[in-house]
C-alpha cells in the first residue's frame, strides 16, 4: 500500500501520514505482530536536496518514539 502524496503547485514538499494499525514485524529478533505507521516525504528534487529529506524524517521519527506519550495522554485528560 502507497501513502505517496502529490506535491501541489506553489509547494516543495508533503509529508503523508498513514493510520497506525498492527502489522507483521520484526519483534526481539522474531516476526511478530506490532503496531506500526508510515511517513513518507514527497518532494521537490529541485528545491530540496535528498539527503535534507532523510535528515528530516531521522529526526521526525527519533521525537515519535522517544517522546512519552503516556505522560502525554496522562496529564491531558
Amino acid at each position: 500500500r502507497s501513502t505517496a502524496a502529490i506535491i501541489a503547485p506553489g509547494q516543495s514538499a508533503v509529508l503523508s501520514v498513514d493510520g497506525i494499525e498492527p502489522r507483521p514485524a520484526v519483534v526481539d529478533g522474531a516476526i511478530g505482530i506490532r503496531k506500526t505507521g508510515m511517513l513518507v516525504q514527497s518532494f521537490d528534487h529541485r528545491a530540496i536536496d535528498g539527503s535534507y529529506s532523510a535528515s528530516f524524517l531521522t529526526r521526525l521519527k527519533s521525537i515519535l518514539e522517544q517522546h512519552n506519550w503516556a505522560q502525554e495522554f496522562v496529564a491531558n485528560s
